[in-house]
This record gives C-alpha cells, structure tokens and sequence, in this order.
C-alpha cells in the first residue's frame, strides 16, 4: 500500500485530505510542521507528501528545496495544496520540483484526478 503524508497547521485540512487519502487506499501520516515533514521523510519511505505553503517552523518551500536537493533519499511525488494564488508561488513550486499546485477549497475529485495524473492510482 502507498504512503501519503499530508502536511498543514490546519487539522481540519488534515482530517479532509486524510479522509480523501484512505478512501483513495493509501496509508496515511500528518505532520503539522515542515520540520515534522522531513522528519517523516527521513524515517520512510514516502511516495506522495500534500502539504500547504504555509507550515510552521519550515515554509512548504523549504521542505521541497531541501527533499529535492538530496538525491540519494527517497524523492516521493509532492503536491503543494495552498490557498496561496499568486502565479510566481505557483511558478517557483513546480519549477523547485513540485509535482502538482491544487488550490483550496479542493473536492474529493480533484484530489483523484491529480492522484492518477501522477500514476499512483
């Protein structure tokens, strides 16, 4: 089974996309911090990490620079989720190798639909 960590301060964000995840058939972890991202990411293997923009102690940015940049840990598929709209965030995201930018609100459908486009479904 595919493991997912969704990273957000917001726990309700988390419970959605949690929910949404399982359904989707994926083991599923919660960090509410960027720092706790990599923490996970250093423990396992991951194969999608979710998270915002906006995480506490380490940006969402940050945490994609420093997976991203080293190449001989696990490189799971990373999708930024923010409610962040400014196209030079979205811009810098996915050329600092982020996989996929979803805008909140999201729906179940988006989320699948973005899932699939990256073949882990």
């Amino acid at each position: 089974m595919a493991t997912c960590l969704i990273a957000d301060d917001s726990k309700i964000i988390r419970m959605v996309l949690s929910k949404i995840m399982s359904n989707l058939g994926f083991d599923v972890l919660e960090a509410e911090d960027g720092e706790d991202v990599i923490k996970y990411w250093k423990q396992s293997p991951l194969d999608l990490i979710i998270m915002d923009w906006r995480l506490p102690v380490m940006e969402g940015i940050d945490v994609l620079y420093m997976i991203r940049s080293n190449h001989k840990m696990n490189q799971p598929k990373i999708i930024f989720c923010s409610s962040l709209n400014d196209e030079d965030k979205i811009r810098e995201a996915l050329q600092g190798g982020a996989d996929d930018y979803i805008m909140k609100p999201f729906d179940e459908d988006i989320i699948e639909s973005k899932i699939t486009i990256l073949g882990l479904l």
